[in-house]
């Protein structure tokens, strides 16, 4: 059974372009993406992916925050970070918040494929 993943990020080619390459795998299943912190909390409810795939900096709500919200409303669902953002007080916050892993933009996209298999919950095997 693939990863049910939601892609979350304020850049619509960064979001189009992870949404699509990792959609392309048999591991992974895209059922959303989102623009901002608090369009992820709600499309985490509404749809309850596996794992989210998270930017730091957005507007209206940061990803951080929006970490901790979607864990309170669905603990099991982990929380890939995928920042531009190197080192701070955002990503501290989301591990603080219970984000899994953080990972830098710079990241191939196969190492954003193996970050979301690693942490998926259940495991899953290529």
């Amino acid at each position: 059974m693939p990863i049910r993943l939601l892609v979350v990020d304020d850049h619509p080619l960064v979001r189009d372009t992870l949404a699509g390459a990792l959609g392309r795998s048999p591991l992974v299943d895209v059922v959303g993406v989102a623009c901002d912190g608090a369009e992820a909390v709600d499309a985490t409810a509404r749809l309850l992916p596996d794992v989210v795939l998270m930017d730091l900096v957005m507007p209206v709500l940061d990803g951080a925050e929006a970490t901790r919200r979607l864990l309170e409303l669905r603990p099991g669902t982990r929380v890939v970070v995928l920042t531009s953002a190197v080192g701070g007080r955002l990503e501290r916050a989301a591990l603080d918040a219970g984000a899994a892993t953080i990972l830098h933009k710079d990241a191939g996209i196969d190492a954003v494929l193996d970050a979301v298999v690693e942490v998926a919950p259940g495991g899953v095997s290529p």
